[in-house]
């Protein structure tokens, strides 16, 4: 009985095992038909994308892709700070490691002989790589123009496998050139091209193609050309940024970043700035820089260092960009400071559009400011409170505008509390307060309830009043010539201390003759705690503890390595342009770097113009 009772389990646990393995196949079937939605043609429905392929918002030209992380490296900062987590980070990155492996299983199911090392020739070759900003403001989508030399055998090998393949099908053609789609995800396909011996690969399905899967007019007709084999027609992305072609493959790298992405959109307001380049042309560009020794600075620095440029339009810059007096008046000590030559035009009609004045309101505006405005975070304050400074023309001006803040304070600033009553059947504001500071200064101020705040509610008069256990205490000032505002009001004290003689300001520390040049500066000693202050805040104990245990294992260590560097300026050169053009910039150490770390030599040295830019 026993042993007939046992052979009935035997045989029921093998119907078993096979009754799972066969549900299993099916199982596995039905999810191939459902998921993968390739057949011998592209049956995909990409989300049309809103690109303007003439103009990306960043440009990287390399010898080699995969080594500039690397040579990023070189500079001292930036490899104390970065490491080799910056490295790993996009030799590690999901959209490569999911192409490269869509490869690998298209060559083992169809028994290719495509290797490991021809698949990392990809990003071992001169290519272009272009990318755009997605709705987040990252740059999320991206299009790598390449010759593709070593890659010639996986192309041609494309049209024969792709109607056998759940992956990879046919989606078209670009100026009869064949399109694949290769799905690397449930809902994103990379599309690749090949033609003589380029090769494009565009990472979204929609930046190409429409709704309904067909290719979009003028972005067909750009891909073409970077197909093409005419060199000039695959240069209008260089063109947009004010560069000839190159001659030649490139030789080291050059990454190209648009003023109107690192602005978040506001280039409107000094459209004088339109972009930030950096040179890399290091004889020895490909080498492996992963080594950790420290003892070859100077001689590795001086023969492949970073070389720095921004493309201006003297004709669209509103006066001279000269800081001096923006540096003279700003309060000493702090984290990070910004100029920018403001279109004051620009700056006067979104004032009025925001709020819903008369037309005279840009054109006073206009008027009443002139030259370069400042930003300036300090860290005795948060991240979202900083220090805005800006100059009006005289005196007479000065007495013209002060009717226009007021107004435009008392309807644009403050929140709706809850707890502070009703006024027409709404919630109430604050009042501002209006009070008069030394030198015949004039301020107004109103607190607005956050719980980011500044300042503690408690304790405060009008805590009751509160939504929030903190408020900013926002205001604005008119003191002389000069306009400031913060959401912090301490600071602006402080620069009104400044124009007193009774607070140093930040052209104390800084050499005479770069005060009019300087246009950019940050101290690592203020930044860094600042930084950690507000990562401390933002990812509390007891309710972000994972990412605060991260960060302290990950950041903070960063950040006191940072907090070691001397302060750092960028400087504008004597004159500029009073066109369209490049020109060089330098960046400026205040002291001596720390110990121990690649530094021996300057982080960055100045750029000399090429020989179409000094034409120019």
């Amino acid at each position: 009985m026993i042993t007939i009772v046992k052979g009935i389990m035997k045989i029921s646990r093998k119907r078993i095992a096979l009754g799972t393995a066969a549900l299993a196949i099916a199982a596995g079937v039905a999810v191939q038909m459902v998921w993968h939605p390739f057949g011998r043609a592209w049956k995909g429905q990409p989300r049309q994308l809103e690109l303007d392929f003439s103009r990306p918002d960043a440009l990287v030209d390399s010898e080699s892709l995969s080594s500039l992380p690397r040579d990023m490296l070189r500079v001292p900062l930036l490899r104390d700070v970065l490491t080799e987590d910056f490295v790993n980070y996009y030799e590690d990155n999901e959209g490569r490691l999911s192409a490269s492996g869509a490869l690998r299983r298209i060559a083992f199911e169809h028994d290719l002989d495509w290797g490991d090392a021809l698949l990392k020739r990809v990003f071992d070759e001169p290519g272009r790589l272009m990318a755009w900003r997605g709705a987040d403001g990252t740059l999320r989508y991206w299009a790598l123009s390449m010759e593709r030399n070593g890659l010639a055998k996986v192309l041609q090998t494309l049209g024969t496998i792709a109607p056998a393949d759940t992956q990879l099908s046919r989606a078209g053609e670009v100026g009869g050139t064949p399109l694949y789609a290769l799905r690397i995800g449930p809902a994103r396909s990379l599309l690749l091209a090949g033609k003589g011996d380029r090769l494009v690969v565009l990472s979204e399905a929609g930046m190409l193609l429409d709704a309904e899967g067909k290719p979009i007019g003028a972005r067909a007709k750009a891909v073409a050309a970077w197909l093409s084999d005419d060199a000039g027609a695959r240069e209008t992305p260089l063109q947009s940024f004010a560069l000839d072609a190159a001659k030649g493959p490139p030789k080291g790298h050059r990454v190209l970043v648009g003023a109107n992405y690192l602005s978040f959109g506001y280039q409107a307001f000094f459209p004088g700035i339109e972009a930030l380049r950096f040179d890399f042309a290091g004889a020895d560009s490909k080498s492996d820089t992963k080594s950790d020794s420290k003892s070859d600075s100077r001689a590795g620095a001086d023969d492949a260092a970073w070389h720095s440029a921004v493309l201006v339009d003297g004709a669209r810059l509103p006066g001279a960009w000269n800081t001096a007096e923006l540096w003279k008046a700003l309060p000493a000590d702090p984290a990070a400071c910004a100029t920018l030559p403001v279109d004051w035009q620009a700056a006067g009609k979104m004032l009025q559009k925001v709020s819903g004045g008369k037309d005279e309101l840009a054109t006073q505006v206009a008027q009443a400011f002139e030259g370069p405005a400042a930003v300036c975070w300090y860290s005795k304050s948060a991240l979202v409170a900083p220090l805005f400074m800006a100059r009006v023309k005289s005196a007479d001006a000065a007495t013209a505008l002060r009717p226009v803040l007021a107004s435009l304070f008392e309807q644009v600033i403050g929140a709706y509390e809850p707890n502070a009553g009703t006024e027409k059947g709404a919630y109430a504001r604050l009042p501002v307060q209006n009070r008069q500071g030394a030198g015949g200064a004039v301020l107004w101020s109103r607190p607005v309830s956050s719980p980011y705040g500044t300042r503690e509610g408690k304790g405060a008069p009008f805590a009751a009043q509160l939504s929030a256990g903190a408020y900013f205490p926002v205001t604005l000032a008119l003191a002389g010539n000069t306009v400031l505002f913060s959401p912090d009001g301490a600071l602006v004290d402080d620069a009104l201390a400044v124009q007193g003689k009774r607070f140093p300001s930040v052209a104390d520390t800084m050499q005479r003759g770069q005060q009019a040049r300087t246009v950019l500066s940050f101290t690592p000693s203020t930044l860094a705690p600042l930084v950690r202050r507000e990562a401390t805040k933002a990812l509390p104990a007891d309710q972000e503890a994972l990412f605060l245990n991260a960060a302290r294992a990950h950041l903070f260590p960063k950040l006191k390595t940072l907090a070691a560097y001397p302060a750092v300026s960028l400087v504008l050169p004597d004159s500029l342009p009073s066109g369209r053009a490049w020109v060089p910039v330098t960046w400026q150490q205040a002291g001596t770097p720390p110990r121990g770390v690649l530094a021996a030599a300057p982080s960055v040295a100045p750029l000399a113009p090429a020989p179409q830019e000094a034409a120019q």
